[in-house]
């Protein structure tokens, strides 16, 4: 039992659970104004691109994955109308990616929803207390990023 407490609070439990609790608060939360086969797994990809666009290369620093995870989802997103894609200007090895009208819609909807959780969470912990969550996963980020590129 003793054992059992100890590891009631380790971080990779929490995070898990926050995941778990987090994809079915969003699978919920976005049913019925995403396209069905929009994947709780292409949204760090999707939310990424912005309102402005981003190129493939920038994607794969931003969330960290390969330049095939990125060609992969794209190509998904693409076939969702959700995106589209053009040749960068100076790189044509770079693809630069874009909201497409109906993929501007649907990311003002999922942001609208996210700062509708932020309120949420607010309320919950506090104010101050969510901002220093979020400034403390952000260091814990960049500390793992750093172990990174050390090794």
């Amino acid at each position: 039992m003793e054992q059992q407490e100890e590891t009631k609070d380790l971080i990779f439990r929490l995070i898990y659970l926050m995941k778990r609790v987090m994809d079915k608060w969003t699978e919920s939360r976005l049913t019925g104004i995403t396209p069905e086969n929009l994947n709780v797994v292409h949204l760090p990809y999707f939310m990424s691109i912005g309102d402005h666009g981003i190129s493939n290369h920038e994607l794969i620093r931003k969330i960290k994955v390969t330049k095939q995870g990125v060609s992969k989802t794209v190509k998904e997103l693409e076939n969702l109308g959700l995106v589209y894609t053009e040749k960068g200007e100076t790189d044509a090895r770079s693809i630069m990616i874009f909201l497409s009208p109906q993929g501007k819609l649907l990311f003002d909807s999922i942001r609208q929803s996210g700062l509708e959780l932020h309120t949420e969470y607010k309320k919950v912990v506090g104010t101050k207390n969510f901002e220093i969550t979020l400034n403390t996963l952000i260091k814990m980020i960049d500390f793992h990023e750093q172990q990174e590129n050390e090794a």
